[in-house]
């Protein structure tokens, strides 16, 4: 029962404030449209200023959003209003009052988006964001649209109502806008910046100036009116700028109307004159009020400058506590390096009193080997300074203590400057103790190099071993294998040689895994590349693993296969390896289901990807991060179910890697798992078959033609050499651009392909060098082998461009018409 009367009464009074803000913004638009209108109308002028919506959106911004409903509605009845008196139809009146309306309320919203609920313009983000957004866009915008519907109705030049509409708008919003704004807050602003009496002369001199520009038509007198408000700006900062707008604005506009000042002596017209009188306001406000926001954020600046100044010259004495009780040595030094200052810790780091080396060099103290690199870090400092630049080095160096010893510091020296000339005087530094930390530094590199060492000790042991174990393991497994052919062996015994081969089997699998990764550790594995029939090479590996499926029931299947070309060029024996790690994975941990081998071929990118799904436990998120590891495995227990090294998928990274591919699992444990490669499989077409029809359809070198291939990648080399030996082109091999050049200088070929990217030399700089060197095959077409050559221009010293990946009829052509041009060109 309490506060119910009290809620009525709150709410009684927010009615109460709406209505008053209502009857306002109505009286107040009223006004200004019938200012704006009649007196230029009976002068015989347009209207020059637009006022009403700079003072709506002033209104809005100074009130809560709680209460632009109403003074919207207000703006709406007051236009209405002024527009009946002024006679337009209400047609027009009910088009454009809503217009200016939403002109000024889009420019309210607009601000108060960008600088928060409180406009204060003595800041220059918000006076920027004002004129920008208030004064420019929310006028450019919407008097834009107003024009072009006036110009509809009534005729005239679209361009010049767009510009006229537009420049009332904004000088309209500009001239009112901010002195609202400002005399909203007013005591803030003179709280702020009280008045004195610079700046009420400032003001009065500025309106003076304005009633003798705009009092006499003999002379061209508006430059003199900047230059006084720009005085006004800076000596009452946001509140005189803004009063001197209006005021100056105010004086211009009745002065002018009247028949006074220079802008009647415009021969132009009434349109012309209203234009120029627009500009100069413009220009005035747009001078005046960034520089009142800029006076007042200066001497905020200044203030907070002395205030800062004083706080430091109090903690002074703190700051000298501080030092005089710090662990770490702090040092001042003369530019020559003589010790001015020594803290205390000096006695604890380097067994001196502070006082026993003041006046000292400090170089003297420093082990020999480091004192001229010292001397060069400060000379570089000091240069640095000079040329304006500030140069922060920390640096570690030997140094003896008083009894001997030697220890090790870290320093970091900063140059002190004159606050008066700027120029450096002094060195302050800090210098801390890091023996141990060095003691530390120096044991970790020697377990590291006794680390590497030892590791690759075992990498050669472990591929040494794995060798020496195969040749006898493998005799194990023959022997074992012709023992269980025998027909007159007993039912117990072959039992027993199943069980050798099996072992044996399996230990060989386990070997080959472990010396597979110790080869692809090292970059043993050479890649050999050839013509084969993706089918083939799915229908072997699902006919080697069906034995394993069929045993467990599950569905062993290939899909895709329909769509796959003829042949493409890669190493078949690697991706046999890597497809039967899968796919055994895949049989192994399956219990029911199915596993399908699924193939795709991109025609355009020329790339092979192949899937393996099956429908056994999934992988879980944890662990498709380790999977790709070595001896990483799911099931790693004492007691797992499934046998292995945990090598497999490894080694399969490392060979699609090497192939120049990738790997990946898509998996949700309890829903099975895609396991997933691509590589990069160049067409072969028919090539590779070497039928007469086939080859027709490529166009072939002349025979007994010799081709340098430089390349340093193996595969990439080995590639090249199957296709163009299959079509009788002798191929030289050179595995990095300074032996391509030697090759080029030794011995004459028809042709040399030559790689971009290479290790020591790149490939044009080899072929800028087999040119001007002039051996026997400066004059060969040189052709660009890369996957650089898509991107952009030709070199010019190439004769021709395949790129990666590579296919036959790119290369073969490429080839051909390089031969043939080139052989053109010598003859």
């Amino acid at each position: 029962m309490v506060d119910k009367p009290t809620f009525e009464t709150g709410s009684r009074g927010d009615l109460g404030r709406a209505v008053l803000a209502a009857l306002i913004a109505a009286f107040g638009f009223a006004i200004l449209a019938y200012l704006c209108v009649e007196p230029p109308r009976a002068y015989g002028y347009v209207t020059p200023i637009w006022l009403s919506n700079g003072f709506l959106a002033a209104f809005l911004l100074s009130s809560p959003s709680r209460r632009w409903p109403a003074i919207i509605l207000g703006g709406l009845i007051g236009g209405l209003a002024a527009g009946a008196h002024a006679g337009d139809s209400p047609l027009v009146n009910l088009t454009l009052v809503p217009m200016n309306v939403s002109q000024a309320t889009l420019a309210a919203f607009l601000v108060r988006r960008a600088v928060g609920e409180v406009i204060d313009l003595g800041r220059p983000r918000d006076m920027l964001a004002f004129v920008l957004l208030a004064g420019g866009l929310a006028p450019l915008v919407i008097g834009s649209l107003a024009a072009t519907f006036h110009t509809a109705l009534r005729g005239g030049d679209l361009v010049h109502n767009i510009v006229t509409w537009s420049l009332n708008d904004i000088l309209g919003m500009l001239c009112i806008g901010p002195a609202l704004l400002v005399l909203s807050r007013a005591k803030h602003y003179l709280r702020e910046r009280p008045l004195t009496r610079d700046g009420v002369l400032s003001i009065a001199a500025c309106c003076a100036m304005a009633l003798i520009v705009f009092g006499q038509t003999r002379y061209p007198l508006l430059f003199l009116l900047p230059p006084m408000m720009l005085i006004a700006a800076w000596r009452q900062e946001v509140f005189g700028a803004a009063l001197c707008s209006a005021l100056v604005a105010t004086i211009a506009l009745v002065l002018t109307l009247a028949g006074r000042g220079p802008i009647n002596l415009i021969q132009g017209g009434a349109y012309d004159q209203s234009l120029v009188l627009q500009l100069f306001l413009a220009a005035s406000t747009f001078i005046s009020l960034p520089a009142a926001a800029l006076q007042r954020q200066r001497r905020e600046i200044v203030a907070n400058l002395v205030k800062a100044r004083a706080e430091a010259e109090l903690s002074e004495a703190r700051y000298r506590l501080l030092a005089e009780n710090a662990l770490d040595v702090i040092a001042h030094s003369d530019l020559d390096g003589r010790m001015t200052y020594m803290s205390p810790a000096t006695h604890a780091i380097l067994g001196y009193a502070p006082e026993e080396l003041l006046g000292w060099a400090y170089m003297k103290v420093l082990h020999p080997e480091d004192t001229l690199r010292i001397a060069d870090l400060v000379r570089a400092q000091r240069e640095a300074s000079a040329r304006g630049e500030v140069m922060a080095i920390t640096v570690e160096y030997r140094a003896f203590h008083k009894d001997g010893a030697m220890i090790w510091l870290e320093s970091r020296p900063m140059l002190a400057c004159s606050p008066e000339t700027g120029q450096p005087v002094a060195v302050t530094d800090i210098i801390r103790d890091i023996t141990a930390r060095k003691t530390l530094e120096m044991a970790l590199r020697a377990a590291r190099a006794e680390a590497e060492t030892a590791a690759a000790v075992k990498g050669e042991f472990l591929a040494n071993m794995s060798h020496e174990l195969r040749t006898p393991l493998t005799a194990v497994i023959g022997f074992a294998n012709l023992l269980a052919e025998e027909p007159d062996l007993g039912a117990r015994s072959r039992r027993y040689v199943d069980r050798i081969a099996t072992g044996g089997q399996t230990l060989l699998t386990t070997i080959n895994d472990i010396l597979d990764f110790s080869r692809l550790e090292q970059g043993r594995i050479a890649l050999q590349p050839r013509p084969v029939a993706i089918g083939d090479l799915v229908a072997d590996v699902l006919e080697i693993l069906a034995p394993a499926a069929k045993e467990k029931q599950l569905t062993l299947r290939s899909v895709g296969g329909d769509a796959m070309p003829g042949r493409v060029i890669l190493d078949p024996e690697r991706v046999r390896q890597v497809l039967l790690n899968l796919v055994g994975n895949a049989v192994k941990f399956t219990e029911v289901g199915e596993v399908a081998l699924e193939t795709a071929y991109d025609v355009q990118t020329g790339r092979l990807r192949i899937s393996v799904i099956d429908t056994g436990p999934g992988v879980g998120e944890a662990d498709q991060a380790l999977i790709f590891t070595r001896f990483a495995q799911i099931d790693a227990a004492l007691n797992r179910k499934h046998g292995g090294a945990g090598l497999g998928l490894a080694i399969s990274r490392g060979l699609v890697e090497l192939m120049g591919g990738e790997i990946g699992v898509a998996s949700n444990e309890e829903q099975g798992a895609r396991f997933w490669f691509e590589i990069p499989a160049p067409l072969a077409s028919t090539l590779a078959a070497q039928d007469d029809e086939g080859v027709a359809d490529f166009p072939m070198p002349p025979p007994g033609r010799r081709v340098l291939v430089v390349d340093d990648n193996a595969g990439n080399r080995e590639l090249v050499r199957s296709v163009l030996e299959a079509v009788g082109v002798e191929v030289v091999e050179a595995v990095d651009g300074e032996e391509g050049v030697t090759a080029a200088a030794a011995e004459p070929y028809d042709a040399i392909l030559m790689d971009l990217r290479m290790p020591r030399l790149d490939g044009r700089s080899a072929a800028l060098r087999i040119r001007a060197e002039r051996g026997p095959s400066a004059q060969a077409p040189i052709i660009a082998f890369s996957a650089d050559v898509r991107s952009g221009p030709l070199d010019p010293v190439f004769d021709g461009a395949t790129p990666k990946p590579l296919t036959v009829m790119s290369l073969l052509s490429t080839l051909v018409e390089a031969l043939e041009t080139r052989g053109s060109a010598t003859v």
